[in-house]
């Protein structure tokens, strides 16, 4: 078993984000990830009609965001302006017809990344190098050793390194990983009280074969009290040559089988943009809280963000030797893109520095 200097546990953004800033450094990490794939929550899919980029996790960002607009700019990635022009929605009963008004112009417009957030994803990977990222490979177990950490994955695969970097949402972590020695008691409650971003999201897009909304002067912005879908936003790409509406349905859809989500998610569009939304080229919908390596069920009611950037998670770990990142751990923007990608350059950074 080779002693490897760094290991970064889990390929989504900021556990990426890491790695690629490391190599620059001279330090080549390993990435272990537990899913099939990379990315963690930032999750393209194609639409089945015009091959539409469909965003099942990730997708705004604003100025705001300087971080992971850096990271665009260093990678070359470009991005675009949220459609927003004319008419949105509000549904405040299902009873009623839903209100019209204008979007405000003065509002900073959101942007998204061009062919999808996974095109940030796979930047990172071509510059980090797929043979150093391992998938299908979720960790059960970190035990400290005198020189390092050895980690076990749940095939009986075993891995060492000097230090490790662990991007879990911390309490997807705590209840999943065995540590040896266990970790602080008062960390472990933390951890199983923080907020895992996007856990408990439904989101669904649905693709066409043009953009009647737009034609009839609606922007696509819905917003609606009576559900399912309580949120709904334009997703046409940038060429303006596949379209879609996506958005979010309220968390206890979640409990349906798709092809109930779909029939309601469609009865609802039309009601909201005519009957030309009953002519769809595709639906799909995706269930974090069916995902294992994003979701675990709380233990009681937990408030979005909660505990996001606790500054606990700041401090070394098993004598200096594991580090906690990912989004929730950041400083600013926890729970987010950007804060993704920060937490991401201050794991590198730490790291380097020993």
């Amino acid at each position: 078993m080779i002693m490897q200097q760094v290991i970064i546990l889990g390929a989504g953004l900021s556990g990426l984000t890491t790695a690629y800033e490391l190599k620059k450094m001279g330090i080549r990490p390993v990435v272990l990830e537990a899913r099939g794939r990379y990315g963690g929550r930032i999750w393209t899919l194609e639409g089945e009609g015009r091959a539409t980029p469909l965003e099942m996790g990730a997708t705004w960002f604003g100025e705001k965001h300087q971080h992971l607009m850096g990271m665009l700019l260093e990678l070359g990635v470009g991005y675009f302006d949220q459609y927003s022009q004319g008419k949105a929605l509000l549904e405040s009963m299902s009873f009623a017809p839903p209100q019209h008004f204008d979007l405000s112009a003065s509002e900073e417009p959101y942007h998204r990344v061009l062919g999808g957030s996974r095109s940030l994803i796979e930047a990172l990977v071509s510059r980090i190098g797929k043979e150093n990222i391992r998938l299908n490979t979720p960790i059960q177990e970190v035990r400290e050793q005198k020189e390092g950490l050895k980690l076990t994955a749940v095939d009986g695969s075993e891995y060492q390194a000097r230090l490790v970097v662990s991007t879990l949402p911390p309490r997807l972590l705590v209840k999943t990983v065995r540590f040896s020695p266990a970790l602080p008691k008062k960390l472990v409650k933390l951890m199983g009280q923080t907020h895992t971003w996007m856990s408990e999201s439904v989101k669904f897009a649905v693709e066409y074969e043009r953009p009647f909304w737009r034609e009839h002067g609606f922007a696509g912005t819905a917003f609606s009290q009576a559900g399912p879908a309580t949120e709904i936003y334009d997703h046409t790409n940038f060429d303006g040559t596949a379209f879609a509406l996506k958005g979010f349905l309220s968390p206890g859809t979640a409990q349906l089988k798709e092809d109930d989500r779909r029939e309601m998610v469609l009865r609802q569009l039309v009601k909201l943009f005519g009957l030309e939304a009953a002519n769809f080229l595709s639906y799909i919908d995706w269930v974090w809280a069916n995902e294992v390596y994003t979701h675990q069920p709380y233990d009681s009611y937990i408030l979005p963000h909660q505990n996001s950037g606790h500054p606990d998670f700041a401090l070394p770990l098993m004598n200096g030797k594991l580090f906690l990142s990912g989004t929730e751990t950041s400083p600013e923007f926890g729970g987010y893109m950007d804060g993704a990608v920060l937490s991401g350059l201050l794991a590198a950074d730490r790291v380097a520095l020993l």
